[in-house]
């Protein structure tokens, strides 16, 4: 399966870029970063989504976590955000519907099977 993953977060004027790294790296195990003037994106292959994946198993969230990927999935992406602050101390935190005042983690990842990647991140 093929999939790539890209995760950004801005970095605003009253964060510190270590913190913003830090909600990114406790999220995923990526390959690549940028880092640019207001913002940090992480990238890499189905593997940066295994921090992700045993978070929402030990949090007991995956049933959640599957509707909500189910809910954004086009044909080949999924998209979605994350609270940046919940990352912060390891809690995978969907953002549906509203901004909050530090903003979110947005998600996208490319894949040629949607549903095998759903079912792979969120098996019980």
């Amino acid at each position: 399966m093929k999939c790539k993953i890209k995760a950004r977060a801005m970095v605003n004027p009253t964060e510190d870029l270590e913190k913003v790294t830090e909600a990114l790296s406790n999220m995923f195990d990526y390959e690549d970063i940028e880092i640019g003037e207001n913002y940090v994106i992480v990238s890499g292959g189905i593997e940066s989504l295994q921090i992700l994946k045993d978070l929402l198993r030990e949090r007991r969230i995956r049933d959640t976590a599957s509707k909500i990927l189910e809910k954004n999935a086009s044909s080949n992406i999924i998209t979605f955000s994350l609270s940046k602050q919940a990352a912060l101390v390891e809690v995978p935190n969907f953002v549906e519907g509203y901004q909050s005042p530090l903003g979110e983690i947005e998600v996208e990842i490319e894949t040629d099977e949607v549903e095998t990647l759903i079912q792979w991140i969120t098996e019980k």
